[in-house]
């Protein structure tokens, strides 16, 4: 079996064993293409973060100067906020002590930074420490922006530690509440309304308890979305809350395009806090796209392992095995099926042998058959030469014979035509001799029969009737006659053919000719001697002959 048939079958086994995937529309599936190959560059992004972090670790711990420490430890906790949580803490207790000694009265980008701490408490799992940080910050000190961050970060903080308390029913209510009463504040008059905080309503919306979105304007959210080329953490919010209310408004293709666009945003920064790719690999593993959920799940997990991130790991410790698990029955079931392509394919080559083996020996056979036809066709054509040539020789034999019965039949009306004419000549031969003997002329009578002129004048006619029907019945009778006598007795062909007169010697061969062969016969029917015959007949053989008795 050729190589293009077996990448054939391979590729129809492969279809047959995604059967069970739901379709998706070509956007989707070239955005969850586009998520694969991000995901498949993730070595590359994380080696040119790290060499930026080496850059900036560099530049902070030769600052001359503690502003210059501090421009730079708020450049470092930036790049590690998504990236090493550990990390990200130690540079932002650090830069908190580099302000109380640089800045010490600037509560409010002092508190920003309180924010940050609490973030991270967050994010590690220790809500208690991250409480605490928050309950320690007065917020009718902060300004508007930072005090919408504060709200921001408690509900973050209330909403992770309710799910980590959800089996305590009534501490899990009580921290989801608070975390709502948070997120709701971040609306309330005299707060921000920039695009940073595009997200809070859907948040609102599709949390609650009863879903609401039925008032929503998503235009403005989804065109930043669409339109954002920059990977940040704010385009990867967004488009995760985006697709958050796609979900709730039941339009499952919009919610994997945008989940798989934060994911996308969140791979290129290398944000290992990638609450995104987590839902979208759910989202894919209901719709029966195990392979792809897998792949998501297994990258969540190593992300969240190297984050630290205690929440993110409870959770997908949750799913896992469940998606581990119906990777596997389905693993299974595609060996299972290519077992049995296998046994098919085996069977098909075994018939295909056979197949072969069959039209070889065929093939074979039609070779001999073949040769075979070719040498009764080459024999059969070498019969029908033959029988051309057996046609033809017919053919000339059938002429010769024709010609030779014309030849007969002109002899034979001469010779009839001949014979009445002397018959005739005969009668008034008699009637002239009984005339004169009823006329009592016996003188007159005797003289009459003493003349030879007659009989002369009579063989004169027959000489020239005679020569005339050689000639006519054999027009090469000169030629055949030079051909057989000597040279001194060859005739001109020419003066025979002006004068149409033989002479004896050409008479005798002419009588020949005809078959009288006798030359007793050939001196009477010429009235010649038998000798001149005989010298005749001698000289034009070219050999002595015996003369007859």
């Amino acid at each position: 079996m050729t190589a293009s048939a077996l990448r054939s079958l391979c590729l129809l086994c492969a279809l047959w064993a995604c059967a069970a995937v739901h379709a998706a529309s070509p956007q989707v599936e070239a955005i969850l293409a586009r998520l694969d190959s991000v995901l498949a560059a993730h070595d590359e992004l994380v080696e040119k973060k790290e060499m930026r972090i080496d850059h900036m670790r560099h530049a902070f711990n030769s600052a001359p100067s503690d502003a210059e420490r501090l421009a730079m430890s708020r450049r470092l906790y930036d790049e590690y906020t998504v990236y090493d949580s550990d990390s990200a803490l130690l540079y932002a207790l650090t830069t908190i002590r580099l302000m109380e000694r640089t800045a010490p009265g600037d509560y409010d980008d002092l508190a920003a930074w309180r924010l940050n701490e609490a973030f991270i408490y967050t994010v590690q799992g220790r809500f208690e420490d991250a409480l605490a940080v928050l309950n320690a910050i007065d917020t009718s000190r902060l300004s508007a922006e930072v005090k919408a961050r504060y709200f921001y970060t408690a509900s973050y903080a209330h909403s992770m530690y309710s799910m980590y308390l959800h089996d305590n029913h009534e501490q899990w209510r009580d921290h989801l509440a608070k975390a709502n009463a948070y997120r709701d504040s971040i609306c309330t008059p005299g707060l921000p309304r920039s695009e940073e905080w595009m997200w809070v309503p859907l948040s609102m919306a599709t949390d609650k308890e009863h879903k609401d979105i039925s008032g929503l304007d998503v235009s403005a959210i989804r065109q930043s979305v669409d339109n954002a080329t920059e990977p940040t953490r704010l385009n990867a919010i967004n488009s995760y809350w985006l697709a958050r209310y796609y979900e709730v408004a039941e339009e499952p293709d919009s919610l994997i395009y945008y989940m798989a666009r934060a994911a996308i945003f969140d791979a290129q920064i290398v944000n290992r806090e990638i609450a995104a790719l987590h839902e979208l690999a759910t989202h894919l593993f209901d719709r029966g796209d195990l392979n792809r959920a897998y792949n998501y799940l297994l990258y969540d997990v190593r992300q969240a392992n190297l984050y630290h991130n205690r929440y993110r790991i409870v959770a997908l410790s949750n799913i896992l095995p469940e998606v581990r698990d119906a990777y596997r029955a389905e693993i299974e079931k595609r060996d299972r099926r290519l077992s049995a392509f296998v046994w098919v394919l085996a069977a098909l080559s075994i018939v295909l042998a056979v197949m072969i083996l069959v039209i070889v020996i065929e093939f074979r056979r039609l070779r001999n058959t073949r040769n075979l036809l070719k040498i009764a066709n080459d024999e059969l054509s070498a019969s029908i030469a033959q029988r051309d040539k057996a046609i033809d020789s017919l053919e000339q034999s059938n002429a010769s014979l024709s010609d030779a019965n014309k030849q007969k039949l002109g002899i034979l009306a001469y010779t009839f035509k001949l014979t009445t004419q002397y018959i005739n000549a005969l009668e008034d031969y008699r009637k002239k001799l009984l005339k004169r003997y009823r006329a009592r002329q016996i003188d007159e009578l005797g003289v009459l029969l003493n003349n030879p002129d007659l009989i002369k004048e009579q063989y004169q006619e027959f000489y020239e009737s005679f020569d005339r029907m050689v000639l006519s019945i054999f027009p090469d009778f000169v030629e055949e006659y030079n051909a057989a006598a000597a040279a001194p007795d060859r005739v001109s062909a020419a003066a025979i053919a002006r004068t149409r007169t033989l002479n004896t010697r050409l008479r005798i061969h002419a009588l020949r000719r005809l078959g009288v062969t006798k030359s007793a016969d050939i001196a009477a029917m010429l009235n010649v001697s038998i000798r001149t015959v005989y010298n005749n007949r001698s000289n034009a053989a070219g050999t002595p002959e015996e003369p007859e008795n």
